[in-house]
């Protein structure tokens, strides 16, 4: 095993550490800065030739653009099929998906993830990553790419942490190389209007369907 294969496994472990303790966790440089580079060109690139398309909300024959509740763009991503840079993410999210099921036994079988974009003036409402028709969404995974974000770039992600959703709240800065997971059927969050391009890549920790 490598540096770097064994720096990304030391940070898997401590984020499992952190989800089995109070089910979120937020870790700024999960990835180094060159590896969060080739994932943001990867995106960009993915952009460019017209591999992105508006999000929706709903799952299946429910899915609808609804611009007013969520309003970014997203390219979804085939495990066999990722360039590179976006594969080495694939290896790293393996190894938090081994740890995950190490120390909270939830069986988390495989990985679904897309690239997004938030153009300005984007957001998406509060909301549950997982319903009854994504049951098999386990545990929520996002990296942010975009380097040198600032608190005035807004697109912070809001966790509520309360009752059904209520307050209190915490809102995570989108800085390029921190990772944020939580328990998908238990926080509530959403995503506030950003001012500039905001670039994340997207997934989730899913039980065998």
């Amino acid at each position: 095993m490598g540096s770097t294969d064994l720096v990304v496994s030391a940070a898997a472990e401590l984020v499992a550490q952190g989800l089995a303790e109070s089910a979120w966790v937020v870790m700024p440089g999960f990835l180094p800065p060159p590896t969060v580079a080739v994932l943001r060109e990867e995106a960009r690139r993915l952009w460019d030739d017209g591999g992105f398309r508006q999000a929706g909300v709903g799952h299946g024959p429910a899915l609808r653009v609804r611009p007013e509740i969520r309003s970014d763009y997203v390219c979804w991503i085939d495990p066999a099929e990722a360039p590179p840079g976006i594969a080495g993410y694939f290896a790293a999210v393996e190894a938090l998906r081994q740890a995950v099921n190490q120390r909270l036994f939830l069986g988390c079988f495989d990985f679904e993830a897309h690239l997004a974009v938030y153009p300005p003036g984007a957001l998406y409402r509060k909301h549950l990553d997982r319903f009854a028709d994504v049951a098999h969404r386990l545990v929520s995974v996002i990296l942010y790419l975009e380097p040198d974000w600032q608190p005035d770039d807004g697109g912070e992600l809001r966790l509520y942490f309360g009752e059904n959703g209520g307050e209190p709240t915490r809102d995570v800065l989108p800085e390029a190389g921190t990772l944020v997971a939580f328990l998908a059927g238990e926080i509530h969050h959403e995503v506030l209007p950003a001012h500039r391009n905001r670039w994340s890549i997207t997934g989730w920790l899913r039980a065998r369907t």
